[in-house]
């Protein structure tokens, strides 16, 4: 016996959506307005070996980085656009800057209560940490057999090289982490973070909610 023509499905695939700014120099203002933040103190640091510095966590309110709050909305509009999600509105609920040691480690997590959550790369030396995704199926590696290669079907990690200028968006159940580098320590990595939300009402039968 033999089967006919034959098919896959990809079920319950996981959507990362990424671009590039066409203008690169809006990172070095970006960079500017964080800096200057940080020499005034607002937000937090970190005095460990491998220092850290977060800016508060409401950056879409400063009129100076308007043109990326901008568009953080309009990519994400789209993307829930993608996802056919009804909603009234959406809006960025928190978004921040991070400027670390280049090659600093940042462990496995999620963004709850949000839909969707990204990045965009300011500063990227070269050989930086990298932004790593775990999958999100959390029983995939109940039986791990040997793999002769690796591909989008049995991977379990994708790694995604920090590059100047380009947006990561996705998911906020997704895990992800930033791995280390191994950039030469006179150089910081930048990026700037951010969260998505919805407003509306999610009227499913027995699960009727209101996003304000």
């Amino acid at each position: 016996m033999e089967l006919g023509s034959k098919e896959m499905f990809m079920l319950f695939p996981t959507p990362l959506f990424t671009g590039k700014l066409l203008d690169i120099s809006a990172c070095d203002r970006i960079e500017k307005t964080l800096r200057d933040m940080q020499k005034l103190g607002a937000g937090t640091a970190s005095q460990a070996k491998a220092a850290a510095y977060m800016t508060p966590d409401n950056l879409q309110t400063n009129p100076d980085l308007k043109e990326l709050t901008d568009l953080v909305m309009a990519e994400s509009n789209q993307v829930l656009d993608a996802f056919k999600i009804k909603r009234d509105s959406h809006y960025i609920t928190n978004m921040w800057g991070n400027i670390t040691h280049p090659n600093h480690r940042h462990h496995m997590h999620i963004h709850p209560n949000c839909l969707l959550s990204g990045i965009i790369y300011i500063k990227t030396p070269v050989n930086c940490g990298p932004t790593m995704f775990a999958s999100p199926r959390q029983l995939s590696r109940m039986i791990e057999p040997t793999f002769t290669a690796k591909n989008e079907i049995n991977s379990d990690v994708f790694i995604f090289p920090a590059e100047k200028g380009r947006m990561l968006m996705w998911p906020s159940y997704l895990p992800h982490a930033v791995e280390h580098g191994t950039a030469n320590e006179d150089e910081d990595r930048i990026v700037v973070a951010f969260n998505v939300m919805i407003r509306g009402l999610t009227d499913q039968l027995t699960m009727r909610m209101d996003f304000k």
